[in-house]
This record gives C-alpha cells, structure tokens and sequence, in this order.
C-alpha cells in the first residue's frame, strides 16, 4: 500500500523507556546507534528513567554532539538535580 502525504522530512520523535535504556547505556556501540537515531529527531523524550541515567543522558548529548551543545535539563523534583547539574 502507498500512504499518500506521507513525506520522508516529516518532523520525527524518538521515545525511549528507561528500561531500554538500561541494556544500551555503558555499551559504546549501542549509544553510538541511539545517538544516530536521535540526531534526525526534532524531539526525544526519555520516560521512566532513573536519575542516574537523566544525567547520563544530559552528559552523552554533551559527547556526541559537535559542536558540543549547550543543553537544558528541566526538572520537577530532587531526583533531577543530577541532571540539571551535568546540564
């Protein structure tokens, strides 16, 4: 079947769960591949993550991103203070 108005450029999101997280974090090739995938998004949202891997996430964007950013973490609670500090 072809989808009609369906364009390759259509804005894009990546969702992970934190539990995915768990097995790609620490394995440089499969944050390499995250990464990849990320880089095309205009948004990724990271749900049910720990806050160690909130700020893993934060410092990761810092590495793979070049230039390196300047990133931005909002949080709502103290379990976020480790990634509004690696921000």
């Amino acid at each position: 079947a072809v989808m009609t108005g369906f364009s390759t450029e259509s804005p894009r999101a990546l969702v992970i769960e934190g539990a995915a997280l768990k097995h790609m974090l620490g394995d440089p090739e499969l944050e390499e591949l995250i990464f990849s995938i990320a880089s095309k998004c205009e948004a990724v949202i990271a749900c049910r993550v720990s806050p160690r891997q909130k700020a893993l996430l934060v410092k990761l964007v810092r590495h793979h991103v070049v230039p390196e950013p300047v990133t931005l973490a909002i949080g709502d609670g103290a379990n976020d203070v480790g990634m509004i500090q690696e921000a």
